[in-house]
């Protein structure tokens, strides 16, 4: 006979919470939120731009340090990286039609819009917009390529 312990799985009902960090419609919002701040009057961005803004947000510990280096008062280069979770966040927000993509840039939807001016109107992620506001805008095509010198 075989004296080894048999193991019993135990199954729970008990809600398993997701980190913020990993629910999709948080990213999608600040997804849509970073093109519709940083974007221009055409709402759009980059592909590579709009990542390394939602890289950022993510990150508020480090704001004051992209800060520093987006407004020149810094030459050393932040830690930027690519984000597999935002990646399914645009391919999320491309299939639920509130981004689109066209020549390489995301451009938010006219329901894009509707959700941005939603988390404006309600407040939500208030200081996610004032740090898109202070410098989504300084982050320029060349910065973006000097941080990722082209590996995202």
């Amino acid at each position: 006979m075989n004296n080894q312990p048999v193991a019993k799985p135990i199954v729970s009902d008990k809600p398993f919470a997701i980190p913020i960090e990993m629910r999709p419609l948080w990213r999608i919002s600040l997804l849509v939120a970073s093109i519709a701040t940083a974007g221009g009057e055409k709402r759009y961005l980059s592909v590579k731009k709009a990542n390394m803004l939602v890289w950022m947000l993510i990150r508020q510990k480090r704001w004051d340090e992209y800060e520093d280096y987006l407004n020149g008062r810094s030459q050393d280069l932040p830690l930027v990286s690519t984000d597999t979770a935002t990646y399914k966040a645009v391919e999320l927000a491309l299939a639920k039609g509130l981004i689109k993509l066209e020549s390489g840039r995301l451009h938010v939807s006219e329901s894009g819009i509707e959700l941005y001016h939603l988390l404006v109107e309600n407040d939500i992620m208030a200081n996610e917009m004032s740090f898109l506001k202070d410098v989504g805008k300084k982050l320029t095509d060349n910065k973006v390529k000097a941080i990722t010198e082209g590996l995202i």
